[in-house]
């Protein structure tokens, strides 16, 4: 359960990051920036599949590691706008095996499962690029200063987003046992408090400083706030998939 928990976990950090990083301007910033995060996504990525990806779904991550690579190694030389195609494809491969993986936990209620992983997957994607980004300021003194301010909307909008799912799902799921089981003092019920604290209370009022920092051009600030919300969300993250794969509810 644990191993699985792990992997679900790592598949939303590849997936996030590789997704998000499409939206970054390339031609602003250096390769490096592009080289680290895809050097992230690959790590992420593999070690997703050494902790449990189903057999199954290697023709699904194996490509999509491939691709990571090969966009990873580009953006090293400098050619990170060449392999944008690559990293799109990789992107699209590492979606559908996110849904999927997601899905195939409570199948009856699928759709629910995969939105919960996608939401996961672009929080913490969004919270890394960001406190990244924050960091590259301090290396290249002509990066449009609005850009951290657009990346900290991003993150705003992911951590609210992610708070809002948990709160339909209680509502609308039409599957009570995984409710119960998380709402059960005699259950988990203090692992699923903890998660909220953590991976959802935590990001969302982080995010209202972030996003406030970075629009009064206090780049270091937000940065530093970054930090403490990266560790929120991962712990949160970490929290929701390991109740997500005990309860087969969108934790």
């Amino acid at each position: 359960m644990l191993l699985q928990a792990v992997a679900l976990f790592l598949l939303e950090a590849s997936a996030g990051t590789s997704l998000l990083l499409l939206f970054f301007p390339h031609r602003v910033l250096g390769g490096g920036f592009f080289a680290l995060h895809g050097l992230c996504a690959t790590v992420f990525l593999g070690l997703a599949m050494a902790a449990g990806t189903p057999p199954s779904a290697l023709w699904l991550s194996v490509p999509a590691l491939g691709l990571l690579v090969v966009y990873t190694m580009l953006s090293r030389v400098g050619r990170q706008r060449a392999g944008l195609p690559w990293l799109a494809a990789s992107g699209a491969l590492q979606l559908v095996l996110l849904l999927r993986t997601f899905g195939a936990l409570a199948p009856p209620i699928a759709p629910w499962m995969a939105g919960s992983g996608l939401l996961g997957a672009l929080l913490f994607g969004s919270v890394l690029l960001t406190m990244n980004l924050g960091h590259w300021y301090l290396v290249s003194r002509t990066l449009p200063r609005t850009l951290l301010f657009g990346s900290a909307l991003v993150y705003t909008a992911a951590a609210s987003a992610r708070a809002l799912y948990l709160a339909a799902a209680a509502l609308f799921v039409p599957r009570a046992a995984g409710w119960e089981a998380l709402t059960s003092l005699d259950r988990d019920l203090l692992f699923f408090l903890f998660r909220v604290t953590w991976g959802i209370a935590g990001p969302v009022a982080l995010s209202y400083f972030v996003f406030q920092t970075a629009k009064m051009r206090s780049n270091q600030a937000a940065t530093g706030l970054l930090y403490v919300a990266l560790i929120f969300v991962l712990v949160g993250e970490l929290l929701s998939a390991y109740l997500t794969a005990l309860t087969r509810f969108p934790a």
